[in-house]
């Protein structure tokens, strides 16, 4: 057909491979282009303009003018795309992709903590029982353990060490310690027993443990945390605690919309969750949760929430409101990421991929600094395996590994290849062919959410 050939001369020819099925997500997809195929089975990039009954008008990748081409000329998927395509809907989401997740995340509720990496796995500061600490952020960790000899310095009563515990080099004894406070930001966690046990047990001597504490998924899951490698940011809800962060929240009229107004934090330490009202250029008015308008001074907060007040302007709170009902799913699918359903068995949180091209299950584990194969896992899947001449170590001290060669590994479209990692004996019954670690979700990006329960990764 004429506007077919037309096409073609116009760059079809030219675009990369065919790509099979009717989704055709680009890896530019955070521009906003789609990847259309049309009947012949040649793809370009482009972004729909308008559409009608009968056509669809494109500006593709590269070419500075739009044009008009018959629906007929282009695939089943393509056309089912574009009968369901919204150009208000569309314009929208483009205009929201200048959303951080920060940004998204804290108009519904949720804090932000900056991490810092000790190799790849996340240290987040907080307080044991009021005594400084640093915490391990740990999806792999069925539950929250404590360092014993930090819980006995935090005053924390650690019983006798009757329990025992498991890791990837087996078991060790462990005691309950009972913990008045955890507190992460503004988040509390109250009066919990929480297993103690001696995190140095097997590392080599003169080794210092990066964590004081390891956070678990138990807690992770009850305040519906959001984990971005590459913004280097934790989210946690300080409502979804076992104490309000802020006077008046809990007994809020429509708490939901109240969870709304930001928390700031002010240089005395103290917090409030308010929304602005108005600013001078010295100056801030807030409505609080359940209290009337209080005016302060810029000088007042903390570098991050003064820059916050700084840059505020209807505009932008009206910019906000609209993109207020985006999902996590939502503004990362517009950045070009991958989103991926995941299981929970237990605590623990497991995705699909494939290893060396066999279907297999993984662990999402942040805690582990690298990705780690059951050996039974690795030979059944056909990769090489050297001798058992090197170590991890974990809880249960350490273990003789082996460093393997896989071929390819998979998750969704994001491939890895030809790489060496080290594969130990998990134990036989294991629900996946190991652990996805810190090392692949940090060369990834990923993010991980625990309210939609799905993981995400883009491929650099």
């Amino acid at each position: 057909m004429k506007h077919t050939r037309k096409l073609t001369k116009m760059g079809l020819a030219l675009v990369g491979a065919f790509l099979a099925g009717t989704a055709g997500i680009t890896a530019d997809q955070g521009a906003g282009y789609r990847t259309f195929t049309n009947t012949k089975g040649k793809t370009i990039e482009a972004i729909i303009v308008s559409k009608s009954a009968t056509s669809v008008t494109l500006e593709v990748k590269g070419r500075e003018k739009p044009f008009k081409l018959p629906l007929e000329s282009l695939s089943k998927g393509d056309r089912e795309f574009i009968e369901n395509w919204d150009q208000t809907k569309a314009v929208f989401l483009r205009q929201c992709r200048t959303l951080t997740v920060r940004e998204l995340l804290e108009l519904r509720g949720y804090e932000s903590f900056k991490f810092e990496f000790a190799h790849n796995s996340i240290i987040v500061p907080g307080l044991l029982n009021g005594k400084k600490a640093r915490f391990l952020i740990d999806t792999g960790a069925h539950s929250t353990v404590l360092h014993d000899a930090f819980a006995k310095e935090a005053s924390c009563k650690v019983g006798p060490m009757t329990e025992v515990i498991a890791g990837v080099a087996g078991t060790a004894p462990a005691g309950w310690a009972e913990v008045p406070t955890i507190q992460l930001g503004e988040t509390l966690l109250k009066d919990r027993r929480i297993l103690a046990t001696d995190l140095t047990n097997g590392m080599p001597e003169g080794v210092k443990i990066k964590e004081d504490a390891i956070f678990g998924a138990e807690f992770l899951s009850q305040l519906d945390a959001v984990i971005s490698y590459r913004e280097r940011l934790i989210f946690l809800r300080p409502d979804l605690g076992d104490s309000s962060e802020v006077k008046g929240l809990k007994d809020a009229e429509d708490k939901d919309k109240k969870l709304a107004f930001r928390l700031f934090k002010l240089k005395d330490k103290t917090t409030i969750r308010g929304r602005i009202v108005k600013k001078t250029p010295t100056g801030v008015t807030i409505e609080v949760v359940d209290e009337k308008e209080r005016s302060f001074t810029v000088d007042r907060f903390d570098p991050d929430d003064a820059l916050f007040i700084r840059r505020w302007s209807k505009d932008a709170v009206n910019f906000e409101k609209n993109c207020r009902n985006l999902t996590v799913k939502d503004l990362l699918n517009l950045r070009g990421y991958q989103s991926f359903d995941t299981e929970r068995i237990g605590n623990h949180i497991y995705v699909d991929g494939k290893l060396n091209g066999n279907k297999v299950k993984f662990m999402v584990d942040t805690g582990a600094d690298g990705s780690l194969f059951n050996v039974e896992g690795a030979q059944q899947n056909e990769c090489e395996i050297g001798p058992m001449d090197q170590w991890v170590y974990g809880i249960g001290g350490r273990a003789p590994a082996a460093v393997t060669k896989f071929a390819t590994l998979a998750v969704g479209d994001t491939l890895l290849a030809n790489r060496r990692i080290l594969s130990a004996n998990l134990g036989k019954g294991e629900e996946s062919v190991g652990i996805y670690g810190g090392d692949f979700m940090r060369e990834l990006d990923a993010v991980i959410t625990y309210r939609e329960m799905r993981l995400f990764l883009r491929q650099k």
